[in-house]
Formats: structure tokens, C-alpha cells, sequence
């Protein structure tokens, strides 16, 4: 008999023995002949059905030319009377009584009597007037209530929801076929919308309505296949707008299969296999979809088919009881062998698992996984791309040791010669957003940064700075910016879309422009000083540095921003991006532009104030620094010209810095420490983490994880890693713990993680390794 060995779940049986596989090698040589004639079959068969599908396509095909052919004639139709001139006074004039009366009323009757087509398909049309609520058809004038419930009544759709139809906004819309009472007749129509005037989606002021004939469209359907063929329809939305069937909904499921253009496909609908083909029109984008029985393509095949079954059937039979007989024979002595073995090495109970299965597993995780981490990097870059962007107008990237690399890994490209910031301050959005919320300002900024990089073509990149504010990065060959040039044109018609469309008044503030990536930190703080002359512009103007730098001596720039710069880099020690930031500051107030002496005392004593608030926060004495002077303002008092400001103001920096990375070692060596000693007693919860790790001292996860690498020499998960493989080589050597319990024990949320790591770190499985260590206990592991 088939040997059976129980795995660890409950129920599940393995049959992987040897004596199996020799019976299917005797039955693999029995099935050669049977699987010859199969494949002859599939092929005869599938020959047949390509045939099917190109007969189905050339029908599709002749029936999509007939019934586009017609539709266009309905398109035709809608624009013609769309654009008549006496609708055209009636859309815009309709509640004027000086101009429209029961006359005009009759003549636009009469204007849309002209337009009667002799086509088939069309069945009606009237004209929908959204301000006055009324319908006019060729030969009647009425109210839409009147209309829709005695004249053209809908058996599927309330009154409401034809009126919601008709006030909404259609280009060219197609309801599905559906029963209208019309003339005491009930009829199966399709109508098709479009909104008056035709285009304009900002005010809709009525609608055009054509109902056209579902039966003769289904004419056209039938008439090109006398086969037992059902046909559909689809809209452009995916509904259905016709079918011969009388199970419209049989083809929802399918939906979702059929691609764009043509195609075929297999599918069980009801029971039945169906040969599926489908194309789509280019012109309304409409899906017409043919569905015929398989069986009626393959009868004849079918017969013989089942005769050959037969005989195969009771071949199989025979063949089968000398396959079973000559395996059970051959298989004894290796079967003695193996219930020998499992009982010398006390193995009764354990797994024998499929090889192959193992390794499908494993390789369709690693792919998930692959994708998983594929997908968050790829949602991940354009936040890379706004967050460099932004450290880079603020001063807070050194330019100097970027690659091309970096460049690439921030999805950048800046190939032209000259760069400059533009600011664009979001003045009143009122009129656009319904209320001040965080959404509708995120709405609101990403309309601004959308338009902003469409117009700017590739010559730089908007981001997001703030609540009302987006900032652009220019990378261009022009050396200039100023009114009337190319760069101002652009402005110009991002500022008036924004108004025109969106409603929404946006204040422009743009820099000039730098030769060499390391000006764009100048040109950001040349940005935010045109931004504060928006007080004294016009709202929604276009101001540009040069033309304010003239007025600019009775002011010196010093924003919070740049503050806040200077105190972040001296807290971490960072002299280098210090010096760039005051020179930078120091160019912008006395090179770039010239300020006033009084100015200038203002501006040395905000900067001594920056120096007094950083050594309050790091717990510095300040006379230390200040050559012994009791108060810093004597010591200010001392600095003359701008260049010993700056030298000054540089040597109090630079003994901050030395301070503060003095005092880092001692604090790092410490903090190390801390980060071991928790790993230590938390590496067997499966909850353990970067984050959790990163919560507990109070750092940045990130920041963390490069801390530890540099003041170690591994990372955070090498350590862990390591620690649970020595306690799991350790409980595997020791006791008689299941390797699932060991899994949970040493952190693992189950045996998966612990065997996947074990064979990487180890080159063997956990039960093998518990075989060599001379372990005992009970395993779920696959002898392999």
C-alpha cells in the first residue's frame, strides 16, 4: 500500500514515497500513446476555435462599421442642433419677454422639425431648458413634469433622477437601453445626453435629448450572425447599452478581463463554456462583445471525443492494475529500508514535505517582496524629490559634494547653467475651496504645484514650503530674469490660470539668477525678501528682486528660517554648513544690496541674540566666550566694519562647534550602550524593531540606524539577527522544543522567518542542525 506520513497541521497527509513515483513512471509510459492522441485533439480543437474567433472578429468588425455608421449620424444630428442660432437665444435669453414670446417659441419648434432624420435609429429629440424648466420637441412645448409623466415616461428612473441627469454636466452620454411609454406604446430606447452649450462644462443651461430605437439597433446585431450568438454592448463606463441576451448582467464579472481594441477570450457563463470576442470603436468608445457556445463550435468533435474516452477509460483501467503490481513489487525492499531507518533513529511522525512545493513557495515570497519594496520606494520618491529640493533652496544641502548619483537617486535633473527660486504666496483661495480646512489647502497647493510643473516643461520643480505657499526651483539657460522675457511669460500665465480657472489670487516673488548650484541658497533668500514686499505691491503681482533692490538699504534680511539654520547646525556641530550660512547672509545684506549703518547695528545685534539663545540651549557660559566681558553687548560693541562682524561671528561659531563635538563622544558612547542593552533584553519579541528600538532612546529611526552602524561597525539588524541565532542554536542543541516553539521564543512571529534565516546564516535547516548537534527532540522540519 502507499506509505502516508501525518505533517504537523491536523489532517494534512503526504503521499511522496518512492513506491509512488515508480507507479508513475509505469503509468508515464502507459499515458505516452494517450497523451499523443490528447495533444492531437488540442490541436484539431484549438484550430477550430481560432477559426471561430476570426469569424466572430470579421462579424464584430462588419457590425461595429454598420452601427458606427449610424451613431455618427446621431452625432451629427446633436451638433446641428446644438449650434442652431434661434437655441442659441433661447439658452442664453429664455426669461427675457422682450425677446422670446409664444412665437419664438413656435418657431424654434420649427427649426427643430428641420433637422428630422430618415435614419432608423433615431427614434426623437428634444431640448431640455435648465432656467425655466421646460422641454420643447418638434412639435410641443411643455413643463418637464408634464412631459415625463404623461408624454415620455421612464418605467425604470423616478422623475428626480431624470432631472439630476439633465441639470449635470454631459459631453456625450449614453443611458442603457431601457422601456420609455411613448405614445401609449411602450419601446426599449437608448438615450444619449449632451449638454447646452456643447463644451461648456462651467454652466450648464439645458441638455440635448435623442432617444434612439433599441430594436433596430439589435437588428443590426442580429442580421450579421444566424448562429445561436448573443451579442452586448458596452458604454464607455462599462455598462450595458444593448444585448440580444436575456441575461444582461452575465458579462459583469468578465468586464474587467477585456482590454482596449479586440480581443477573444474563454469564459463559463451559466454553466455553459462560452467563446468570448470583443472590440471597441474608437469613435464613443463603445465594447461590442459576441458570445456563442462552445458546444455549438466543437459538436461534431464532441461525439468523437467521447467515444475515444471510452476506450481510453478502460485502457486505463488495465493499465493501471499492472502499474500498481510491478511498482508494489519493486518498491518492498526500498519500503523495509525506510520503516528500518525511521525506527532506528526514533523518527515516527516525521514530515516528509514536497521539495518542489518548498521552493515555489519561498521564490514566490521573495518576489512579493521584491515588489512590496519596489512599490513603497516608487511612493516614496517624489517626497525624496520635494524634501531635497526644499534642503536644497534652504542652504541645508552641501552642494559641493553632490554627484550625479545623488542627482539620480532624488529623481533631479538640473542641466542648465543658471538656477533661481520663485515663491509663489497663495493670497485668497475663498472663492475656489468651500472652507479652510486642511484638505481643501491640499487641494488647493497641489493644483498650483501640477500647473507649475506642467508649465515649466522640465526647466525646474515646484514643491510644496508651506500651507500658502509652493516654492520653484529654475534651472534655465537664460542669465536673466525680468519682465518681458520668457521666464515672466510663464509666471504670468500660471498666476492668470490660477485666477481664470481656480479663482484663486497667487502672489509671485522671483529671484535673480545664479551661475553654479551653490547660488540657489542666495537666490532662495533673494525670493523670501521679494516675498516681504508683497505689502507694498498690488495683490497678485509678479515681483522680482532686482526691481525692489534699490529701496532695499533701510532693511536687512534676516529671516527665522535662517536662524533656525544657523542654531540647527551649531547644536550638531556642523562649522562647515555654519560658515555658509553667514556667508551667505553676509552676501545677501552687503554684497547683493547695500543696508544703512543703523541697519547693519540691527542686524550684528539679531545675530548676537541667535549666539545668546544657542548657548542658553546647549548650557554654555557665555563669558567664556566673550573674552571676559560681563555682558555680551559689550563684547558686541567691540565688532566695527562688516568683515569683522563676520570674522567674529565665525569664531564664536566655530568654538561652539568644537564644543559641542567635544562633548558628543562621551554622549555617543553612552547612548550605544543603551541601544545594546535593550536590544539584548527585548531580541525575543517579535514586535522588536527600528521604530520601537528608536521610541526607546528617543531618536529618529533613521538617524538612528546610521548612528549605531558608525559607532559600532554593524548595523541594528545584524545584531539582532545574531543574538536569536545563538539562542536558537542554543534551545535546538538543548531541549526538545518544536522548531516553531523556538521560532516564537527567539522573536519570530513563526518557524518561516527562523528556517528561511537559518539557512542563510547557517547553510542548513534547523533540523538538521539539531540531527548534527545530536539533539533528540521532536521537529517539524522536512527530511531532506
Amino acid at each position: 500500500m502507499i506509505q502516508k506520513w501525518r505533517s504537523g497541521k491536523e489532517g494534512e497527509t503526504f503521499r511522496r514515497s518512492v513506491f509512488f513515483k515508480l507507479l508513475l513512471s509505469f503509468m508515464a509510459i502507459l499515458m505516452i500513446p494517450f497523451v499523443i492522441g490528447a495533444l492531437l485533439y488540442g490541436r484539431m480543437e484549438q484550430a477550430l476555435i481560432e477559426n471561430a474567433y476570426d469569424s466572430n472578429q470579421t462579424l464584430l468588425q462588419q457590425t461595429r462599421l454598420a452601427v458606427d455608421s449610424r451613431m455618427n449620424e446621431v452625432d451629427q444630428l446633436a451638433a446641428q442642433i446644438a449650434f442652431d442660432p434661434m437655441l442659441q437665444l433661447f439658452l442664453y435669453e429664455e426669461n427675457n419677454r422682450a425677446s422670446i414670446n409664444d412665437y419664438t417659441y413656435i418657431e424654434l419648434i420649427r427649426n427643430l422639425k428641420r433637422y428630422r432624420t430618415l435614419s432608423p435609429f433615431i427614434d426623437d429629440y428634444y431640448v431640455y431648458f435648465k432656467q425655466s424648466d421646460r422641454i420643447v420637441t418638434t412639435t410641443i412645448r411643455t413643463d418637464t413634469d408634464t412631459f415625463y409623466r404623461y408624454i415620455n415616461e421612464y418605467q425604470n428612473r423616478s422623475l428626480d433622477e431624470i432631472k439630476s441627469l439633465l441639470n449635470s454636466y454631459h459631453l456625450r452620454t449614453y443611458l442603457p437601453a431601457e422601456p420609455i411609454q411613448y405614445d401609449q406604446k411602450q419601446r426599449s430606447m437608448i438615450t444619449t445626453i449632451s449638454s447646452l452649450p456643447m463644451g461648456d462644462n462651467t454652466e450648464v443651461r439645458g441638455s440635448l435629448v435623442v432617444t434612439i430605437d433599441e430594436t433596430q439597433l439589435l437588428g443590426q446585431l442580429r442580421k450579421s450572425d444566424h448562429r445561436e450568438t448573443d451579442y452586448y454592448i458596452f458604454g464607455a463606463d462599462g455598462q450595458v447599452i444593448s444585448t440580444t441576451s436575456d441575461r444582461s448582467g452575465a458579462l459583469e464579472d468578465l468586464r474587467s478581463s477585456m482590454g482596449h481594441g479586440y480581443g477573444n477570450l474563454a469564459a463559463t457563463i451559466g454553466g455553459t463554456d462560452m467563446l468570448i470576442s470583443y472590440t471597441t470603436s474608437s469613435q464613443n468608445n463603445w465594447t461590442y462583445v459576441s458570445v456563442i457556445p462552445k458546444t455549438i463550435i466543437l459538436s461534431k468533435v464532441n461525439e468523437t471525443k467521447s467515444l475515444a474516452l471510452l476506450l481510453v477509460l478502460l485502457c486505463m483501467a488495465g493499465g493501471f492494475a499492472v502499474s500498481y503490481y510491478l511498482a508494489y513489487k519493486n518498491h518492498r525492499p526500498i519500503r523495509e529500508l525506510i520503516h528500518t531507518i525511521l525506527q532506528g533513529k526514533n523518527m515516527s511522525g516525521v514530515a516528509i514535505r514536497n521539495e518542489f512545493a518548498f521552493i515555489r513557495n519561498e521564490l514566490l515570497s521573495s518576489i512579493v517582496e521584491e515588489k512590496q519594496m519596489r512599490g513603497v520606494l516608487s511612493q516614496q520618491k517624489p517626497v525624496i524629490q520635494a524634501d531635497f529640493i526644499s534642503r536644497l533652496m534652504k542652504g541645508f544641502v552641501d552642494t559641493s559634494s553632490l554627484k550625479e548619483s545623488d542627482y539620480s537617486f532624488m529623481n533631479v535633473s538640473l542641466p542648465h547653467p543658471y538656477y533661481g527660486v520663485v515663491l509663489l504666496q497663495i493670497d485668497d483661495c475663498r472663492r475656489f475651496v468651500q472652507e479652510e480646512s486642511e484638505r481643501e489647502w491640499t487641494l488647493v497647493r497641489f493644483i498650483l504645484i501640477n500647473l507649475s510643473n506642467e508649465l515649466l516643461a522640465g526647466n525646474g520643480y515646484a514643491i510644496e514650503l508651506d500651507r500658502d505657499r509652493v516654492g520653484i526651483l529654475l534651472n534655465s539657460t537664460e542669465s536673466i530674469a525680468e519682465k518681458g522675457n520668457e521666464l515672466d511669460r510663464l509666471l504670468q500665465s500660471i498666476k492668470s490660470q490660477m485666477e481664470g480657472k481656480f479663482r484663486t489670487s497667487v502672489t509671485i516673488a522671483v529671484s535673480n539668477m545664479k551661475s553654479g548650484i551653490h547660488g540657489i541658497a542666495v537666490a532662495y533668500g533673494e525670493a523670501v525678501t521679494a516675498m516681504e514686499h508683497k505689502s507694498m505691491q498690488e495683490q497678485g503681482s509678479v515681483i522680482y528682486y532686482d526691481t525692489i533692490r534699490g529701496v532695499e538699504r533701510h532693511y536687512f534680511y534676516y529671516s527665522l528660517e535662517m536662524e533656525a539654520q544657523l542654531m540647527n547646525y551649531a547644536k550638531s556641530g556642523d562649522y562647515s554648513n555654519v560658515e555658509k550660512v553667514l556667508d551667505q547672509l553676509f552676501e545677501i545684506n552687503f554684497q547683493s544690496r547695500s543696508i544703512s549703518p543703523e541697519m547693519a547695528k540691527y542686524l550684528s545685534s539679531e545675530l548676537m541674540s541667535t549666539v545668546i539663545k544657542l548657548l542658553s540651549a546647549l548650557n554654555i557660559d557665555d563669558e567664556t566666550f566673550f573674552g571676559g566681558e560681563g555682558e555680551s553687548f559689550k563684547y558686541l560693541a567691540k565688532i566695527g566694519t562688516a568683515e569683522e562682524m563676520s570674522a567674529t561671528l565665525k569664531r564664536l561659531y566655530l568654538a561652539i562647534c568644537e564644543k559641542v563635538t567635544g562633548d558628543r563622544s562621551d554622549h555617543s558612547d553612552l547612548l550605544a550602550s543603551r541601544i545594546r542593552c535593550y536590544i539584548e533584553s527585548h531580541y525575543d519579541s517579535n514586535e522588536l524593531s527600528l521604530t520601537t528600538i528608536a521610541d526607546h532612546v528617543g531618536l529618529n529611526p533613521s538617524y538612528l540606524s546610521t548612528f549605531y552602524k558608525k559607532q559600532m561597525g554593524h548595523n541594528v539588524t545584524e545584531y539582532i539577527t545574531s543574538l536569536r541565532m545563538k539562542e536558537a542554536k542554543t534551545l535546538l542543541a538543548e531541549t526538545e522544543l518544536t522548531v516553531a516553539a523556538i521560532a516564537i521564543k527567539v522573536g519570530f512571529a513563526n518557524d518561516i522567518g527562523l528556517i528561511r534565516l537559518f539557512k542563510k546564516t547557517e547553510g542548513i535547516t534547523p533540523g538538521k542542525y539539531r540531527e548534527i548537534a545530536g539533539g533528540s527532540g521532536p521537529d517539524n522540519e522536512a527530511v531532506l
